[in-house]
């Protein structure tokens, strides 16, 4: 959108009376058109205080004055308004070491020049050694933030250089400036992947659009050292913004995908197979290439689900045409019929047991499109490039498909889906719940949560709200302190398998101990083995464990949400006395001493913890 285009846009809602619907639009467009927020100035801090609040406490080490200013309306365009403290020049050390306990998500502006600034009087070796001194810091101090707060800490990496340091060797030599931004980068990218609740945002991602030599501007940086130009604060800003909404959101978990002039090139039903274009051609590679990014996203956790005006033997093409990458077994669900997309998204989400928000639609038809978004406004509709050959890269830039953490689960969803339906097929053959749970042969391993198995714990934690007894939201330093100090509580995980396949790890609970007795922390499930007795199992085998430990009294409470429900009677179902509460909260006990632990006759339980 041209930017007169956009401006005109926003002054004609202004000038009907839709100043929200404005000043959304002018934030919207904020990013790349900062004049698009001119005409909704005088109603934008109306507008911003109708947001939920959200309290950030921002450092740097170098000003962040800049900063501070357009992370108002970045956060703005996510939907929230942004109370911003600033730590005082070059903080950044000092707030890592001593977070804010009351800011719900710490950010942290990193730049070269003021964390590791070069004494060129010192020798290449000993330069290093400074450098990896510094690098040292900043790793600890990361570690120190993941040690001591559960809010999140969304940190910047330094971008590539565009001026070099050491001319053709500035990649490899220690002298070199890009050796070093490598050497820093690596650190800040280890501490992400070490701790849940500290997120590197990427910057040279974040900067893509900017010419690397527009990255700073040397007047501000020696007028008032601040490090990056104006233009880049913003992309920064809003890279931070866009992060934490999809940290708080999620990304997306499923691709609702239209076949016809979306996965290939013409129309089934009147072309016929022969001359759908996906192969070695234009535009045929075009649609093959858009294949191959659906697979990627599959192997990175999403299920695809094949949404299809057409005759139900359309599914053929992936195994009968020769260019096709996926092939019939890549989708998780179908629905390839003549019915309305809006009534068959609906129908896959209920067999998936997924909410609608975790559907992305992506269809060519701006009709189908607009009949989405009006009639299931829940589920993300994609804007689809017209021409073919945009659409590799384009689906590469959706936020809505990008991971936050990978696990070995993500990588087998489909998979465990597939086991999934399996099952339900069972179920619906069989002639009782109770043949259908013996046919399952079900195997549950009940052992410690592993230091490698607490990213997917933590991902657990965040995501389900079905089967969630008290829906904490536990991080992943949340999880790694039951680990390490296991004198004060445990962190358990069970993994289920059946004859049709391997669930992974599908349960889990934390429990605080004090003294003789034990405080069930949280205790949750996921979807995809409700219903099957693997949470009696689960629970009387951390029963188990607990009398083991010599526990005497477990308490447990549940915590009602809208959509946790199905588990309010979980305790009494399963031998917990009531001690008090209401409908909104209750406390359960049992006794270890005088009470037999609940088991399932239907769930092999294997116990290694």
């Amino acid at each position: 959108m041209r930017p007169e285009v956009a401006g005109a846009i926003v002054d004609r809602l202004m000038s009907l009376g839709a100043d929200d619907e404005a000043c959304s639009l002018g934030l919207a467009l904020w990013p790349s058109m900062p004049q698009a927020l001119s005409p909704v100035r005088a109603k934008l801090a109306s507008h911003l205080a109708s947001l939920s609040p959200l309290q950030i406490r921002l450092a740097g080490f170098s000003t962040t004055e800049m900063l501070a200013a357009d992370l108002g309306p970045a956060f703005g365009g996510a939907g929230r308004n942004a109370h911003i403290s600033q730590a005082e020049f070059g903080g950044a050390l000092t707030t890592l070491l001593k977070p804010d306990a009351e800011a719900d998500v710490h950010i942290v502006l990193l730049d070269f020049d003021s964390l590791a600034a070069r004494d060129w009087r010192l020798h290449p070796t000993a330069l290093h050694s400074r450098l990896v001194e510094q690098a040292d810091n900043l790793s600890s101090a990361l570690s120190t933030f993941a040690s001591r707060s559960t809010s999140p800490l969304l940190i910047n990496s330094i971008p590539i250089p565009s001026a070099p340091t050491a001319g053709l060797l500035d990649s490899r030599h220690h002298s070199g400036l890009r050796h070093a931004v490598h050497l820093i980068n690596a650190r800040l990218f280890a501490a992400s992947e070490k701790s849940g609740n500290i997120i590197a945002v990427d910057a040279d991602r974040a900067l893509v659009d900017i010419p690397s030599s527009r990255h700073h501007d040397p007047k501000l940086w020696f007028y008032g050292r601040i490090a990056y130009s104006a233009d880049a604060s913003r992309a920064i800003a809003s890279a931070f913004a866009q992060t934490w909404a999809l940290l708080t959101r999620g990304p997306a978990k499923v691709l609702a995908l239209d076949f016809d002039n979306t996965l290939w090139g013409g129309t089934y039903g009147e072309d016929g197979i022969e001359r759908l274009a996906c192969g070695e051609d234009y535009p045929g590679n075009a649609f093959q290439a858009f294949q191959q990014e659906c697979l990627r996203l599959k192997r990175q956790g999403f299920l695809l689900v094949a949404l299809s005006k057409n005759d139900p033997d359309a599914i053929t093409v992936f195994e009968r045409h020769p260019g096709m990458i996926l092939k019939p077994s890549d989708f998780a669900a179908t629905a390839i019929n003549w019915q309305s997309k809006p009534q068959n998204i609906r129908q896959i989400a209920s067999e998936l047991n997924l909410g609608l928000d975790s559907f992305i639609f992506i269809d060519d038809s701006p009709h189908e499109r607009e009949a989405m978004r009006r009639l299931v406004p829940e589920v993300a509709v994609a804007e689809l490039p017209t021409d073919p050959a945009r659409r590799p890269n384009w689906i590469r830039e959706l936020t809505r498909t990008w991971p936050i953490r990978l696990t070995d689960e993500d990588e087998r969803r489909t998979e465990m889906y597939a086991a999934e339906r399996q099952n339900r097929a069972l179920k619906n053959s069989a002639a009782s719940v109770e043949e259908y749970l013996r046919g399952l042969q079900q195997r549950l391993t009940v052992s410690h949560v592993a230091p490698e198995a607490v990213v997917r714990v933590a991902q657990m934690q965040q995501r389900t709200n079905q089967f969630n007894l008290t829906t904490r939201r536990l991080s992943d330093a949340d999880i790694a302190a039951y680990l390490d100090h296991p004198e004060r509580g445990l962190a358990l995980l069970g993994r289920v398998a059946d004859k049709f396949g391997d669930h992974g790890i599908a349960i889990t609970a934390t429990v605080s101990f004090e003294g003789s007795n034990a405080a069930i922390e949280t205790f949750l499930m996921s979807c995809r083995v409700i219903g099957r007795e693997v949470e009696k199992a689960f629970l009387g085998s951390l029963l188990l464990v607990l009398a083991q430990r010599g526990i005497a009294r477990v308490t447990a409470q549940f915590i009602s949400t809208k959509k946790n429900g199905m588990v309010r009677n979980f305790y009494r179902e399963n031998g917990f006395s009531f001690i008090g509460g209401d409908d909104s909260a209750s406390s359960w006990a049992f006794d270890l001493s005088t009470q037999s632990v609940p088991r399932s006759e239907f769930v092999a339980a294997i116990l290694e913890a």
